[in-house]
């Protein structure tokens, strides 16, 4: 029952019963009780709804037991009050004024003192730019992705980004640095969630179907790119992406408008490769739809970051390409010279994503929660 709701939250029209039975008090079965604040977003369900789907695999490794209200509810002074709430998650978006957030997480404090409170971040960024906020009030901070240097949080980067910083020198934008004031003591908080593939739409599939066959694939490489219309550096980086992929002689490439998801689905179960460039952050949708379809995702190197789990290793789950695109087409031939070297890629990125689901990691990976 859980499952069927987490699938509805943002569904229009079954919305509204699905947060009610999802936010229904806790039943005291349990010895643990957790309470999570989510977004209401497509992109951050993706990060709360594996705890939905392994609710009954949480409860028994952990006696624990969810329940899950918007974060709208707190933020705004509407808190849920439960008095014997052991565990609360807390998942704002990014543009939270901090003075707002800052309010919330002390009435929690101070109306839940004996709890744990851990914050998710979801945000497509790879920078802790709440962290300052957020640090005194929590015990673990959950990100999609983190740098492996992390030395890197503490950078001034110009445009408050690392992919700004890059990318706007790299088409002569001007950007002011931004120091996000990062406290040292967030530094052991730090701890990695899965990436999208957690999503509802891409976790049912990974759970019981198989990987899509190669075979018969008749589009050499999708490449749809979104995002063209926008402003700034993140615009500039994806025009040029496209602008360059159409100077590659002699391959099949998708058009670049934009197609309903079922057709674009379906054209990528029909491509060889996809060429999936960086969006406001590293990871994409993209990434997972690829790999979802059988085909061979070609990024710009990821080797700076760690995720969970490891879809991005160069050669193995993936191709990785110059971030100013310039080995691109030495990249896109030569996968599309070597079927055999793609077959294998595909099938270890779609394996590790779908042992992964299938093997519920997802709730060792979260013990340090319940520990």
């Amino acid at each position: 029952m859980n499952i069927t709701a987490g699938r509805h939250v943002l569904s229009r029209g079954t919305c509204r019963p699905a947060r009610a039975f999802l936010a229904r008090r806790f039943s005291r079965s349990h010895t643990r009780r957790v309470l999570v604040y989510y977004n209401v977003s497509r992109i951050s369900w993706s990060q709360i709804f594996p705890f939905v789907f392994y609710g009954a695999e949480l409860a028994r490794e952990y006696d624990a037991e969810f329940r899950f209200v918007p974060v709208d509810a707190l933020l705004e002074g509407r808190e849920v009050q439960e008095r014997e709430t052991d565990i609360i998650l807390i998942q704002p978006w990014f543009t939270t004024p901090e003075n707002v957030l800052d309010t919330a997480l002390d009435r929690l404090a101070t109306a839940h003192p004996k709890a744990e409170i851990s914050f998710l971040d979801s945000y497509a960024h790879n920078d802790l730019r709440l962290a300052r906020t957020v640090d005194p009030y929590i015990t673990h901070y959950l990100k999609k992705s983190l740098f492996k240097d992390k030395k890197l949080y503490f950078k001034r980067f110009r445009g408050d980004t690392n992919l700004l910083d890059y990318y706007g020198k790299l088409y002569g934008l001007e950007y002011e640095p931004v120091d996000w004031a990062v406290p040292y003591t967030i530094l052991p908080k730090l701890r990695l969630s899965p990436n999208f593939l957690t999503s509802p739409h891409f976790i049912a599939g990974l759970s019981r179907q198989e990987q899509p066959a190669r075979g018969s694939r008749n589009l050499d490489v999708s490449v749809r790119l979104g995002g063209q219309d926008s402003y700034g550096a993140y615009a500039a980086m994806r025009c040029d992406a496209d602008t360059l992929m159409t100077q590659i002689k002699g391959i099949t490439r998708s058009p670049s408008n934009i197609v309903p998801f079922k057709a674009y689905m379906n054209e990528m179960r029909a491509s060889r490769l996809c060429f999936s460039p960086f969006g406001f952050g590293e990871l994409c949708w993209r990434d997972i739809e690829a790999m979802i379809s059988g085909t061979v995702m070609i990024k710009p190197d990821m080797s700076h970051l760690e995720t969970l789990p490891n879809l991005y290793e160069p050669g193995v789950t993936y191709l990785p390409m110059r971030w100013d695109f310039g080995d691109r087409e030495e990249v896109i031939q030569g996968a599309l010279a070597d079927e055999g070297r793609c077959t294998v890629i595909a099938k270890n990125a779609y394996d590790r994503m779908a042992s992964y689901i299938r093997e519920a990691r997802f709730v060792t990976d979260m013990g340090f929660l319940f520990s």
